[in-house]
Order: structure tokens, then sequence, then C-alpha cells
């Protein structure tokens, strides 16, 4: 908001509303819904955000019904709440896929599957679903793991396991290999099973688990524990340290200092811990240890862990012990009894989620397959069907398209058919990202917002199957063109004379015959102030030739840029310019922007060109037309003809010219100078600087400051002229 009122967006004193919501729950609620009705979240934060629902309660139904998923989104979402953070943002960074995070999902070990990850991460290519399953479940297990360390080392050898040990490996546990990971579990579950006969003692039943997976204590209900309350004592610690802490907020940012940062930490971590202090005296009551029971078991940290408060379905309170007004309202009383004086005493116990059932696993007991008879029925009838889609152009067309057309214009997460991976790619650099300036000179940006020649229809139909059959019933055309479409958005940046550029798109570039220089204008803020002046001064030589490029030469770069600017702008040719030297300034592109364009002048590109077709180019000025001098062989310069060799050991001389006199130097261009174009400096063939043009390179002293070929269109006889003269632009 500050940033948009500096921008002129909004005044300073512009309202703007807020919603203040209290509970942890529903403000991440509240973020997650925010973020999925603006921009598709991606399928990792949703994990994130739909398990943190999960755990606080919610069902998969509820996560479903509020946020617009499908509940088979929900619970493969939740289904990964398992993978570690870290895995989380490879998938975020496209370092993993979805299949491979799945494997890493198998176990809730977090260490284990980093473990893994360390291992596989370091390859030269991409980690597979199966390897990474391959490398959870072998026998060997890191030192570092959860359970590994819940057991610990010493115990497992005590009880005779082997233990591999990398010699190399830093000092600690990484280094560390558990060769046998029965007699690890057998070890786990006998110290599980001795705190969960401590604990049913106190819970109405306790059991041990090394692993406890989110579907299994979600089909528990819940009974939370009275939570605790701050002493006077702390009251008036947490009173007097917000006071200072609203004090510290109040402060300009030019009031802080190192000791008022340093105060405001320590000020907020011991309002943490108090806040922690007051959360650990929960307590539950003495019926609902009657009620409930618990699960003991290995946290990540490699420690005890007890989810405590869990009631079993055959345990659940029926209304009439708990009350119905007592269940909505969630405190164990009846708030319409209270009017009578009476009040029905029960714990509140939120319901059970239903487990979450596997649609694949469903679907077979269904045909009556397992799963091992399932991959082989699948590879069969796969390779048949890419058999016979192989010779199908329309059939692979029309599924190529389907899965283009929605990762393209349908953002957000979708299942395909083809293990293809379509992105749209960035418009503009993400540092320009909101910059209005930058639209004025990328005019494709509008032309790809133009999509009123695409059908879109298809799209909006949320059934998968009846989206693609509307998609197949488009008419040719329209599928062309919503290919074409497609495409175009995914095309990946590249310059023309960039090493990584692909040729295969330089050669659709110039299939395409894109007349660049119709659609962009360099201005000095898009390009002539961000080069160096000796490159700017180069495309002056070559555009409108040395006595325009000369008599600026000595311009500070602001001014030298704008010059440019004004000399490359559409419209009339501005002063000082010809009709013949403008136009040459409008077929001008960017470095880079013509196909397979090497990055230099314009006359170093005809010069290739010429090179490859064999033929050697002649160079003129701006307007003039090409020499008509004779050249003795047609692979020679014409500027070489006068020399007495041509390089190669043939002589080639040309007849010799009269050196012009100083009158008819002077006239060469005709007399006459451009209104309002500064005339050529008296010493413009010795400015000072090393002359940047290697075309001048070797002219004798006092040529310079001779009037070049005119830029009026008008060819002096070439008999005044020599013809090296010509090579002087």
């Amino acid at each position: 908001m500050q940033a948009l009122v500096e921008d002129g967006v909004f005044d300073a004193d512009h309202p703007v509303p807020c919603q203040v919501r209290r509970g942890d729950d529903e403000t991440a609620e509240l973020s997650l819904a925010e973020n999925v009705m603006r921009v598709a979240m991606h399928p990792a934060d949703q994990v994130v955000a739909f398990s943190d629902l999960a755990r606080a309660g919610q069902s998969v139904a509820a996560i479903a019904a509020r946020f617009g998923a499908s509940e088979r989104t929900v619970e493969q979402r939740l289904r990964l709440g398992n993978a570690a953070p870290e895995l989380l943002d490879a998938y975020r960074a496209d370092e993993i896929d979805l299949e491979v995070l799945k494997a890493f999902a198998v176990t809730a070990d977090h260490e284990r599957q980093m473990a893994v990850w360390e291992q596989v991460s370091g390859q030269d290519y991409r980690s597979s679903a199966w390897q990474v399953k391959r490398l959870l479940t072998e026998e060997r297990v890191p030192g570092a793991s959860a359970i590994a360390r819940f057991v610990g080392i010493e115990d497992y050898e005590a009880a005779g396991g082997a233990v591999m040990r990398d010699l190399f490996a830093d000092e600690d546990e990484h280094g560390v290999w558990l060769e046998d990971p029965v007699l690890l579990e057998k070890l786990a579950m006998e110290k599980l099973q001795t705190a969960a006969d401590e604990l049913a003692t106190r819970w109405k039943w306790a059991i041990p688990m090394v692993e406890a997976a989110w579907n299994h204590t979600a089909s528990y209900g819940r009974i939370e524990p009275q939570p605790g309350a701050p002493t006077d004592e702390e009251q008036a610690e947490i009173a007097k340290l917000e006071t200072r802490h609203d004090e510290l907020n109040s402060l300009g940012e030019d009031d802080w200092t190192e000791e008022l940062v340093a105060e405001a930490e320590a000020i907020e971590a011991r309002l943490d811990e108090i806040e922690g202090g007051v959360e650990a005296r929960a307590v539950f009551r003495r019926e609902d240890f009657s009620m409930a029971g618990c699960i003991v078991t290995i946290g990540n940290n490699g420690a005890h862990q007890v989810i405590q408060g869990l009631v079993r379905p055959e345990d659940m309170p029926n209304r009439t012990e708990t009350g119905d007004a007592g269940a909505r309202a969630g405190n164990g009383h009846d708030p319409d009894a209270a009017d009578h004086g009476v009040h029905t005493a029960g714990p509140a116990v939120s319901q059970p989620m239903a487990p979450p059932k596997d649609p694949q696993s469903e679907a077979r007991k269904e045909a009556g397959v397992g799963i091992g008879l399932a991959d082989d029925l699948r590879a069969i009838r796969t390779a048949l069907v890419k058999a016979h889609l192989a010779g199908d152009f329309e059939a692979a067309f029309d599924l190529m398209l389907f899965q283009m057309g929605r990762a393209v214009f349908a953002r957000g997460y979708h299942d395909n058919a083809l293990d293809i991976e379509v992105k749209e790619t960035p418009d503009r650099p993400m540092t320009r990202k909101n910059e209005a300036e930058f639209a004025g000179w990328s005019p494709g940006e509008a032309m790809l917002e133009d999509r009123s020649h695409l059908s879109f229809d298809w799209l909006e139909i949320e059934d998968d199957g009846v989206s693609f059959a509307a998609l197949r019933a488009l008419p040719r055309a329209e599928k062309e063109a919503l290919f074409a479409a497609c495409a175009a958005r995914t095309v990946k940046g590249q310059l023309a004379f960039e090493p990584q550029a692909r040729p295969e798109l330089e050669a659709t570039v110039a299939r395409l015959d894109i007349d660049f220089a119709a659609h962009v204008r360099p201005t000095a803020a898009m390009l002539w102030s961000r080069i160096n002046k000796s490159k700017v001064l180069d495309v002056a030589r070559t555009v409108f030739g040395l006595n325009w490029a000369s008599a600026r030469s000595k311009y500070k770069k602001p001014e030298l840029a704008q010059a440019m600017e004004t000399a490359f702008a559409a419209g009339d040719p501005p002063v000082g310019v010809t009709a013949a030297m403008h136009a040459k300034a409008l077929d001008w592109t960017p470095p880079g922007f013509a196909a397979f364009d090497t990055g230099g002048t314009a006359d170093d590109a005809d010069d290739t060109a010429a090179e490859a077709a064999g033929t050697d180019p002649v160079e003129t000025q701006a307007g003039e037309p090409e020499s008509k001098e004779p050249v003795a062989d047609s692979g020679t310069d014409p500027a070489e003809a006068s020399s007495a060799s041509n390089g190669n050991g043939h002589a080639t001389e040309a007849a010799p010219e009269p050196e012009p006199s100083d009158g008819a130097a002077a006239s060469a261009g005709n007399g006459s100078t451009e209104p309002g174009d500064p005339a050529p400096d008296a010493d413009a063939g010795d400015t000072g600087e090393a002359d940047p043009d290697p075309t001048s390179a070797g002219v004798p002293d006092g040529i310079g400051a001779a009037a070049p070929v005119n830029g009026h269109g008008a060819d002096p006889d070439p008999v005044d002229i020599p013809g090296f003269l010509r090579r002087v632009q």
C-alpha cells in the first residue's frame, strides 16, 4: 500500500478496510482462502495449508467444501503431509516432481527422508519415484533417522545389531547406518510399549506405534484439554511487556537503535515463553481420562511423542450424554438448560474424520485385480495405446492440445494423460513486473493480451471428460489457432547473438519474417542511455554516416542518447537527418532482434551475408547508390581496387585517378549542409580520441577534414573522388 501511495495510485490518507480476526486456525483458513481465490496455489502450499487445517480438526469434506476443491484433491494433499519441508521446497522449485514427492511420503521420518534426499540430489540426473522408494525401504537405516535416535546406537549394538560406519564421514551420525531394520523396529516397539503401559494407568487405553500417520489419528474423535490460565504475576508481566512493546512499535524508522531492537526481540521472546508455559498447564478432566486414550509414537526429533485425548468411535458419547447444544457449542454444557439452572456435564468431543479411501485400491477391489496384476495389465495396455497413437496425428494433436491449453490458459494443478511439462514463459523480467513504462517498450504484450480469436468455452467445463469432448468438437481452424497460441506462450526468451540461442527458434523467427523495426522504436530510456557511448557512435556511423556521428562525438552521454532517440523516432525526418538517413534509421533494429543476428552493426551483418553469398559488399553512404566503379575481380572489395595488390598475390591496380583539389574536396558534398545540423568540426579527422571506426584506419591526414560523400543521394563523379574515400563514413 505504501508503494502504491509513492506511485500516486492512492492518496496517503486512503482508507484501507481491514478485518481483525482472532485464532490461529481461522487465520490459516483466511490466508488459504485468499490465495486460492486470487491465484492458484502451488500443490506444495496446499499440502501445508490443508495439513494444518486437518490437524486443527477439519474434515476432508469440510476442507473441500470451503475452498472449492474436490475431496480427492484434499486427500491427495493430506497424504503428502508426511514430507519434510525441504522436500516441499524442492517440489516448488521443480527439483522433484509430484510422483517423487509421493515416494518420499511413504515414511513420516523426516531425517530418513532427508538422508535419501541428500543421496539422490547429488546425482547428475533427476531422481525417480522408484529409486526414492527403494532407498527408503532398503535394508539399511541411517543413524540420523528418528527411529535410530529414539532407540540409540549403543542400545542397538548391545542387542547385537550390526552397524556400518563411513570412516570418512564427519563426527556425527550421518556416517552411521544400521543394517538390521527388523531388530531396530523391535527395540523401538519395546520402548514405546513400556511408555504405553505407564500411560494406560491414567488413560482408558494407550497403544504404541512407530509411525502414526495422519489418516490413522483422524479416525478418532478428539477431546481438547482445559486451557491453562496465567497467574496474577504472569498477567502483570504480560501487561507491562505489551505496553512497552506498543511503545517501541510507535517509534519512527530513524529512532531505532541496536539496543531498542534487542529489547524488542527480548520482549517477544519472553511473551512467547509465558504463552508456552500457560499452554503447558492445560489439563484434562477426570472424565476425559475415562473416555479417551492416547497413542505413543516417535517424533521427528527422535523423542517420545504422545498424541492424547483420542476417542474411539465406539466410545463416542451420544447426544443424550453430552447434549445437542453442548456438542454444538463445543464447551460440554447445554446453553438452553442454563435458564432452568440445570447443566449437562460432559466433555466436548469432536467427531472423528472418516478415513480417506484410496480410490485406486477401491477400483482394483471392485475389478478383482491385485496390485501386481494391475501393474502388468497397465503396461500391456499402455504400450498398445502408444503404438496406435503414434499413427494417428489427429488423436495425438487433440490430446496434446488439451494439455497445452489447460497448462497455459487454466492456471493451477491438473492431472494429465501425457508426461509432458508445458509452462507459460514470462513476458517481461521480474524486475519490470509492475512497471507501466515497459508496456510501451514491448508492444508484443498487448498483442498477446488479445485473445478474442481463441475458443475457451471448453476450459470452463469442470468435468475433464466433457471438457475434452468439447475441445475435440471445435473446428479445425479454431484448434490450430489455439495450438499456435499455446506454443507461442511457452517460447523461451533469447537474443540471436547469445551463445545459448536455439537455432530452431532462430529459423522460426526467420520463417515468421517479423518486421521488428516497425514495432520497436529505440528510445533513450530503453536503449541509448544503457549502452556504451562508443557503441552508440558505432550505430550512428553505420546509420547516418561519419559526418553526423563525428559532429556529436563530443556530446555528453544523456545528450547523445536524446539525439539518437530523436533521430530514430517515427514520423517526419528530424532536423539534421535526411529522408534517406531516416529511412535507414527506421529499418534499424536492436542487436539480437533479427534472426541469426550476431550482434554486430548493420554493415557487419551485410558483410557476413555477402560472404555467405560469395560476393563482397559495396559500402555506401546512407541513401547513396552503389559505386559504378569497375572491379578487377568479383572477389575484390572496391575499396581495395586501388591498392597494388589485393592481398592474395594478384595485382589488381586500378587506373590512377587524379587527387581532388581543395575546391573539389570542399564541394564534394554539393556545398550545402542541412539547416540546423552542426557543421563538422574543422579537426573532424582528429578528435583527440582513437577513431572507433576501423574503416578510417590508414587514411592520410587531412582526408577527414574534407566533406564526405554527400548524404542527399547525389553521387559525385567517381573520377573526382578516389575509390578508397568511399569507405570513409
